[in-house]
């Protein structure tokens, strides 16, 4: 509802001749947060000795005040007032006041707000953590030794009862742990084979790179 459409209305039931009494009433509009109120007496300068139409007039007065509190935490009751005092709706004034019980009400919300955001701060520090973990070192066995090793300093015999491979077929990322079995599986395949069928083997894999335009695979196939 606008201002405008409340002047108008204001406008339908005002007559010259009657005297401008001014009309006193109370109501409570809503806060941004729910079951949270602002108390609010409003001021309307009337004309008419009609109740219903002062009645549909208050009823659209609060309503439309109400569209305007709803933005606001009842912390901020004086800009709200100063919102909707600034309007100019013709002769409507507002004061708001905010109880004792909504403040802590309130502050209690708020409270919780904040805890919420910084447990969500503390969960995401530590997701970004776990990743960095999986990503960078678990799935990495010379990292991982040797972040082991930084944090466990006066224990340097019992890095090697850890099977770092292990750890990255587990932790590392799904698709590079993947590549760590076939690479494992290779290598245990070429150890069995006889030297001839072996260098031949491995002559044919870096035909193989050559065909796919990987020549530095080749090369370091080759030299290795």
């Amino acid at each position: 509802m606008s201002e405008n459409w409340l002047d108008r209305l204001l406008g339908l039931w005002l007559r010259p001749e009657d005297p401008v009494q001014p009309v006193t009433f109370s109501a409570e509009l809503p806060s941004c947060h729910p079951h949270v109120a602002f108390d609010a007496t409003f001021q309307v300068l009337w004309q008419r000795n009609d109740q219903a139409a002062l009645w549909t007039v208050r009823q659209k007065i609060t309503e439309w005040a109400g569209q305007v509190t709803a933005k606001y935490s009842v912390t901020q009751a004086g800009n709200a007032e100063i919102e909707i005092n600034t309007r100019k709706v013709n002769g409507v004034r507002v004061k708001l006041t905010v109880t004792r019980q909504a403040r802590i009400a309130v502050e209690a919300i708020l409270e919780i707000d904040r805890q919420a955001a910084l447990e969500r701060l503390k969960q995401q520090a530590e997701l970004e953590r776990i990743r960095y973990l999986r990503e960078s070192v678990y799935s990495r066995p010379d990292v991982a030794r040797s972040y082991w090793l930084y944090h466990h300093p006066d224990q340097p015999e019992e890095l090697l009862t850890i099977n770092f491979e292990k750890i990255a077929e587990k932790f590392g990322d799904v698709g590079e742990s993947r590549f760590l079995v076939i690479a494992k599986l290779i290598g245990d395949f070429l150890g069995r084979l006889e030297d001839g069928d072996r260098r031949y083997l491995l002559g044919q894999l870096g035909q193989l790179f050559s065909s796919y335009d990987q020549p530095d695979l080749a090369e370091r196939l080759e030299a290795s």
